[in-house]
């Protein structure tokens, strides 16, 4: 049983295509030094934000499913499968499974911030797919309200979002200040992302842009100080097929 935390300034932290993007990448890419590289499923995990606006160029995917969660502002994607800009909003999530091959490229409008997370549906079959995508609206997404805490649900029970990636459970939580338990299966990673707040795991504290992880643990307690929102994934410990992360231990 384990809880890891890393405060905003262990994550690595840069600009997009030395542009106007900003990033947070909580979890890197393998050939990236100093920063938590994949686990579970998950292979790739940013926060990017932008003031004026910018545009990454475009470029090529394989094999992965590429998941966008529009936080604040407009952004546009384009591809080369469908052509032309299509425009997500605050709330907006975007699904891409890029099966055998698939190119695109986006805008961030000034203003604009988003969670880019990258899942491992099995390589081995999600090759040989051809590529596809889907944009779900804001107002597909239940939340439910508890004492306390607000739980937005992306992925799981009720919840719209269609992926070929297996064993993942994503939302956002709200929580007022005092001490709140997280139930969850012993089975599974629990990753946080701070996105708004103050909290303690475990014996530290975090600030926004903070992350952490729990491993093997049946129950925990979230300590908030001041009024937070937090951004979970929920993947399993053993996704049940070899993963491309499969090399890289926490």
């Amino acid at each position: 049983m384990a809880i890891i935390s890393y405060l905003s300034e262990e994550l690595y932290a840069g600009k997009v295509e030395g542009g106007e993007i900003y990033e947070i990448k909580p979890v890197g890419f393998p050939e990236e030094e100093g920063l938590l590289k994949g686990y579970s499923n998950i292979f790739y995990w940013s926060f990017l934000w932008t003031d004026k606006g910018g545009e990454i160029s475009e470029h090529s995917l394989k094999g992965f499913e590429i998941l966008t969660f529009v936080l604040e502002g407009e952004i546009e994607h384009y591809d080369s499968k469908y052509r032309g800009w299509r425009k997500l909003t605050a709330g907006d999530v975007q699904v891409i499974r890029s099966g055998n091959g698939f190119i695109h490229s986006e805008r961030m409008m000034p203003g604009a911030s988003l969670f880019r997370i990258w899942t491992d549906p099995d390589l081995e079959k999600s090759l040989n797919q051809p590529a596809s995508w889907d944009n779900y609206p804001s107002d597909r997404f239940p939340i439910s309200i508890e004492k306390g805490r607000s739980i937005k649900t992306y992925l799981g029970r009720g919840a719209p979002l269609d992926l070929q990636t297996g064993g993942l459970c994503i939302r956002e939580i709200s929580m007022a200040e005092g001490h709140h338990t997280y139930n969850c299966s012993r089975n599974v990673f629990i990753s946080g992302f701070v996105m708004e707040g103050n909290l303690a795991v475990g014996k530290l504290k975090l600030e926004p842009h903070g992350f952490f992880i729990a491993k093997e643990e049946e129950c925990f307690t979230i300590t908030v100080l001041t009024d937070c929102r937090v951004f979970i994934v929920e993947s399993p410990l053993d996704p049940g097929y070899p993963t491309y992360s499969d090399k890289y231990v926490i």
